[in-house]
């Protein structure tokens, strides 16, 4: 019997004057180069540079 494996999807977004990197949850709608929120270090608009999947931690 397989063992299903569950994913939790993360979304990178990156301001492309400073290079701050944000991890977040990944939100329906979102897409590589699409605007993100303002940057939390200089206040400029920042991008999505990456969307990815990582394997959940199983409960102890």
């Amino acid at each position: 019997m397989e063992k299903k494996v569950k994913y939790t999807v993360f979304t990178i977004e990156e301001c492309p004057v400073c290079g701050q990197k944000t991890k977040r949850e990944f939100q329906p709608g979102d897409y590589v180069t699409k605007d993100g929120a303002k940057c939390t270090k200089c206040g400029n608009q920042t991008r999505i540079s990456l969307i990815y999947a990582e394997t959940a931690k199983p409960p102890k």
